[in-house]
């Protein structure tokens, strides 16, 4: 699994509220997706991006910064965390998500699934 940390100019990072009908429906997470077999970690997340939020990223622009390993009751993930500065286009909620832009230190009020609260405190150091 591999998600991103959508940085805007004002330092605010963009969460995405999982829908209800999925799993873990009503928590919040950083936007991403699953690894299709043949493909690298970061074209899945430009696919993921652009199915998702309708915003095309340039490979150059994602850097990888840290990961989380949980394991869940149904199965085991790797989730790999990339941060993001530059995309292009708007960013929509195209498959019917809440999204919010969230200061680092305001985290903690948005419920979070397991393995991407593994991620936070790195991301809270490089921000």
């Amino acid at each position: 699994m591999v998600c991103v940390a959508l940085v805007d100019t004002d330092g605010r990072v963009l969460l995405a509220e999982r829908p209800a009908g999925k799993p873990l429906a009503g928590l919040w997470e950083f936007p991403g997706g699953k690894i299709h077999p043949g493909e690298t970690p970061e074209a899945a997340l430009i696919r993921e991006l652009h199915e998702e939020l309708g915003i095309d990223v340039a490979e150059a622009c994602l850097a990888p910064l840290t990961f989380a390993s949980h394991r869940y009751p149904e199965l085991h993930i790797v989730l790999l965390l990339y941060v993001c500065r530059r995309w292009k286009g708007l960013v929509t909620a195209r498959e019917g998500q809440k999204l919010s832009w969230v200061r680092p230190q305001r985290f903690d009020d948005y419920p979070m699934p397991p393995a991407d609260k593994g991620l936070i405190a790195a991301l809270r150091d490089l921000l």
